[in-house]
């Protein structure tokens, strides 16, 4: 019997599982998202997998268990949703070794008349109503299984998501019902770049590509995530605040190393919360008389900042799409 607490836990955990579910939904049946919008939500895929699989492990409960692989896996691939929590230098170095693992990777396949023009590509970009939201270099960083020589990558992270799909199962049941999205007036594309040359920045150096990944990763969020989904899941404000949460302080580090004046907001930063919200163990915040069952996020954000969530939710999204237009307006 679960208490008031881990109820809420196993609801959350339960999204999560439904949120994956919708994904895959939508990879067969939306006919108006053309782009590899998947590979940016890996970092959340793996802390519901990591974090499912070790609660149920705490509970007793008989679900599905990673294999040493498949834990080491995981482990590092929800690990990608704290890259902001390196400092600047390294942030930008790890950056550009997956950028030029990719140019060297391309450039490999270019013809020579390509070669000699650098007239091939070597960044995706993913594009939702015109809005960059997502790139294959932020993406490389996020996946430990990336290796762009590796023929049998699909292959690779298709085995390794197959325990993922097997906890979502769990929660959510044989007969799921998706999320509803919007497959129809959101158009989700992508483009292809080659970086410096022909790409869509003009700040072309690496600054500019660092601020070109923060703002794909902003606005995976606050634009795909928010405008593809019609319902009020937690996932929105989940994901927005972790990315907010690690940026906090990377703004601030970017901003005295390149001597720029980007603004983010601090005044949500709460490490109890965001600990709450990265993994599934809600009694180390909340009590049974602090849940609120019909609440979005189960009464986290009126426990840690005592507002609803919809009102924390406003101000956080305002933070962060204020930065992504600073961005916007710097590098274009």
């Amino acid at each position: 019997m679960l208490n008031i607490v881990q109820f809420a836990a196993f609801e959350l955990i339960q999204s999560d599982a439904r949120f994956l579910y919708t994904l895959v939904d939508m990879q067969k049946n939306a006919k108006n998202l053309k782009s590899n919008y998947v590979l940016m939500c890996q970092p959340y895929i793996g802390i519901f997998a990591d974090g499912a699989e070790q609660w149920c492990r705490k509970m007793n409960f008989d679900a599905p268990k990673f294999n040493e692989i498949e834990k080491k896996y995981y482990t590092e691939l929800r690990g990608g949703h704290k890259l902001f929590e390196k400092s600047y230098i390294e942030y930008k170095a790890l950056l550009l070794k997956k950028f030029y693992e990719s140019n060297d990777y391309f450039y490999k396949l270019a013809s020579d008349n390509q070669k000699r023009s650098s007239n091939y590509y070597n960044v995706g970009a993913d594009l939702i109503n015109g809005i960059f939201c997502g790139n294959t270099i932020t993406f490389a960083m996020y996946n430990p299984a990336i290796n762009f020589e590796n023929p049998n990558l699909g292959c690779l992270i298709r085995e390794f998501s197959i325990v993922a799909g097997k906890l979502a199962n769990f929660f959510i049941g044989s007969n799921p019902s998706p999320y509803s999205y919007d497959n129809i007036n959101n158009y989700v594309r992508y483009e292809d770049y080659h970086f410096y040359k022909n790409c869509p920045i003009k700040i072309k150096n690496s600054l500019g590509f660092v601020l070109f990944s923060i703002l794909c990763s902003i606005n995976y969020i606050t634009q795909f995530i928010e405008k593809t989904f019609f319902e009020e899941i937690p996932q929105k404000f989940k994901f927005a605040y972790l990315q907010y949460y690690y940026l906090c302080d990377f703004i601030e580090e970017l901003n005295r190393e390149n001597d720029t004046k980007f603004c983010l907001n601090k005044s949500l930063k709460n490490r109890n919360f965001r600990n709450c919200i990265a993994h599934y163990g809600l009694g180390q915040f909340l009590t049974d008389d602090d849940v609120d069952i019909d609440d979005v996020l189960k009464g986290l954000t009126c426990k840690a900042f005592n507002m609803d969530y919809y009102s924390t939710k406003n101000i956080l999204y305002t933070y962060l799409n204020d930065l992504s237009t600073e961005i916007s307006n710097f590098i274009f």
